[in-house]
């Protein structure tokens, strides 16, 4: 593969990312009461990081902690997260409640589904070919 080749290559996998985020925020808004990007996303890693606190959002997310401070007060406000009062020490450890736990499981769903639909067609080397090379590319980007 040339040079030429491997930058159009690099450009449409770029492109068809944007596509897939795109679609997805859009699939989110024909939900009866959608979460934004924001949401899932900040939801989605408390989930998966029990402990977290919100300097750890900051900093996994590279954002300022004034945003993500005002971020997750809107999560608090939505009644979608709270303080677990039973962690002490510094800063205060987020969890999600039963809402924020069945809002994201709700949200979730719809995005898996639209993949499922979108792959219904494709071998399950095909699949297993593309998981993998997805989580290469987030591994990679993990570093």
């Amino acid at each position: 593969m040339g040079r030429e080749q491997r930058e159009t290559d690099i450009q449409s996998v770029y492109h068809h990312m944007q596509m897939i985020t795109r679609r997805a925020n859009a699939r989110a808004r024909h939900l009866a009461e959608p979460l934004s990007l924001v949401e899932h996303s900040l939801l989605r890693f408390i989930a998966d990081t029990p402990g977290t606190r919100a300097t750890d959002i900051a900093e996994a997310f590279a954002l300022n902690r004034s945003t993500v401070s005002r971020q997750v007060g809107t999560l608090l406000d939505l009644g979608y997260a709270a303080y677990d009062d039973a962690e002490a020490g510094r800063g205060r450890v987020l969890e999600l409640t039963d809402l924020g736990r069945n809002r994201l499981a709700e949200s979730a769903a719809v995005h898996r589904a639209a993949v499922s639909e979108r792959l219904k067609d494709w071998s399950e080397e095909q699949i297993s070919s593309f998981a993998a090379a997805l989580s290469r590319y987030n591994v990679a980007d993990s570093q």
